[in-house]
């Protein structure tokens, strides 16, 4: 039998290759792999494999701008699926891409499963047409998605998170900390756009904090696929020079008083760790403008999502400045009463995300589908 599976760009590269060995442990008769993605699932050994590390787009700029590249990339991957005619594909999160490859697959008289589905439930809720269109079983990471798929007819099973699986401490690798006092983690973002926006708010408000809290140390937390001259740029502009960590991530945010977090996965990181935090989103102002046109929540960060409550502060384009930032963080650094509350909160997100074992059970999701369609 044969799948092939599709992580739109790096940040499902780890999860799917973890798929990828679940669905290989579970399979009662020999599979063969194919897929796109980055260096994990290339690792996994996926036959007619698509890099796909690179293809990063933070907003409606980037995405205009690296159009030809997507383009190029779908049909590049949709000729190797009609080269191979899987029997099943699975598709990995990354919506913008992944959808418009479900409706060709789907003209290709080919089964998909959808994993990590779209976020529909936030903004452009009229995606869920197409999913119910072009996918035979959607699989969900966040509890509460599963109701709004199965209102629409679509056959649906929640797995849990597979953060549960990786956000953890590894004992016998203590990370080189700075010694004084409190620490403040710096999360910009890993990608190039997010950074650009994000990376020179983070560096004043981490100046402001410190004229007003000298106990407190900061660090930043090196993106894996940025250079450290791409950071040391933004140092020499802001005259602001923090140290980078580039390994034992978790264990830095988990030593941390405090997290500046890039709205986005990280924050769930974060709340697994145990580390409060200040959500914080920038983008240009056509990508602005295009979000707010379109989401449907109240707030956008994952952890107030998941709870229902704004729990955590969010700073939000305009409202992303140092200043505001900065007070937030000193309301929390300050007040130990708040920090409790939001500990707290923290282990009702970790209750929320289900039990270790997401890939496990979205593998044998996938290979009940396909043992029905054969």
């Amino acid at each position: 039998m044969k799948i092939y599976v599709i992580a739109g760009e790096a940040s499902g590269d780890l999860h799917v290759a973890n798929l990828i060995q679940s669905l290989r442990t579970y399979a009662k008769e020999p599979l063969e792999i194919y897929g796109g993605g980055g260096d994990k699932i290339r690792s996994t050994g996926a036959r007619e494999f698509f890099d796909l590390a690179h293809f990063h787009v933070t907003g409606l700029t980037d995405a205009i701008q690296k159009y030809p590249q997507y383009r190029k990339a779908s049909a590049a991957i949709l000729s190797k699926i009609e080269k191979v005619r899987p029997d099943l594909v699975v598709l990995i999160d990354n919506p913008g891409f992944n959808l418009h490859l479900a409706q060709k697959i789907h003209a290709m008289q080919l089964s998909i499963v959808y994993y990590i589905a779209p976020q529909i439930w936030a903004w452009a809720p009229k995606r869920i047409l197409k999913i119910k269109k072009y996918v035979k079983k959607v699989l969900v990471v966040f509890e509460f998605e599963k109701k709004i798929y199965a209102d629409h007819a679509i056959p649906v099973t929640w797995v849990g998170h597979p953060l549960k699986d990786f956000v953890k401490i590894e004992p016998g690798h203590p990370v080189t900390l700075p010694s004084k006092g409190r620490l403040v983690t710096l999360l910009p973002g890993s990608r190039k756009g997010e950074l650009k926006m994000l990376l020179p708010v983070f560096l004043k408000a981490a100046q402001i904090i410190g004229k007003k809290l000298p106990d407190v140390s900061f660090v930043i937390l090196k993106s894996s696929t940025l250079s450290k001259e791409f950071y040391e740029n933004f140092f020499k502009k802001s005259g602001i020079k923090l140290p980078l960590i580039e390994r034992d991530h978790y264990d830095a945010i988990h030593q941390s008083s405090l997290a500046l977090a890039c709205s986005g996965t990280v924050t769930l990181e974060c709340a697994l760790l145990g580390t409060p935090m200040i959500i914080a989103y920038k983008g240009s102002f056509l990508s602005y403008l295009a979000a707010k046109s379109v989401i449907q929540v109240p707030f956008i960060g994952l952890p107030n999502l998941v709870l229902g409550e704004r729990k955590f502060p969010e700073l939000l384009q305009y409202d992303a400045t140092p200043k505001k930032i900065a007070q937030e963080a000193l309301k929390i650094l300050t007040n130990e009463k708040l920090r409790t509350a939001m500990k707290k909160n923290l282990e009702k997100i970790s209750e929320k995300l289900g039990e270790p074992g997401a890939n496990e059970r979205a593998a044998r999701e996938i290979l009940k589908v396909l043992s029905d369609k054969n």
